[in-house]
């Protein structure tokens, strides 16, 4: 006896929830055989709902990089009492969030393919979870504004770009502590005269 039938919006959000849960672990290796198997339907029904690999892959991303799970992440950080805690606190945050949509950065693309609407829509949320990124480190760092000698906005500009940084140079890049250390102090020893 054969399953009733999903609705197309319900058969749709089944696939990318089963392409979400492989997406962390198989990343850009992701297979349509691997989503079907995961979401309990025959390979040909993915490809009904989604014309291409390239499309699945896109509305996964799309979702994985929705603004209600960066807000979520975000929003468990505890960032202390401090400037240095806060800063420590923002570049885990940073640091985990990078890796997991580390995948996200450079989705592979096929020279002979044009991107579609789904492509196009994931690269746009991308772009639009680093501005969320970034307004969330102002907001975390404005409280600490007296101390520092840079805007918060400024401030939350180089730590971003000191995160992807270590993220791209890594495993010989710098950890956490270091980063922290050189944001809030600078490279500059101190004169002890």
């Amino acid at each position: 006896m054969r399953a009733k039938p999903m609705p197309p919006e319900e058969r749709r959000a089944a696939i990318v929830e089963a392409a979400l849960a492989l997406l962390e672990d198989e990343g850009p290796e992701l297979t349509t055989r691997m989503v079907a198997e995961a979401a309990g339907v025959a390979e040909g029904t993915i490809f009904r709902v989604f014309p291409t690999l390239q499309d699945l892959m896109a509305a996964t991303y799309v979702e994985y990089l929705s603004a209600d799970r960066l807000a979520e992440k975000l929003g468990a950080v505890q960032p202390g009492e401090d400037l240095e805690q806060a800063t420590a606190a923002a570049l885990v945050a940073l640091a985990d969030y990078i890796e997991s949509v580390h995948f996200a950065l450079h989705p592979p693309q096929r020279p002979d393919i044009k991107p579609t609407a789904h492509v196009l829509e994931a690269k746009e949320q991308f772009k639009a979870r680093f501005r969320d990124l970034l307004d969330w480190l102002v907001q975390t760092f404005e409280p600490h504004s007296r101390e520092m000698t840079i805007t918060p906005q400024s401030y939350a500009h180089f730590l971003l770009t000191l995160s992807l940084g270590r993220h791209m140079g890594r495993p010989a890049g710098l950890e956490i502590p270091e980063i922290t250390q050189f944001a809030l102090n600078g490279a500059r020893r101190r004169s002890t005269e």
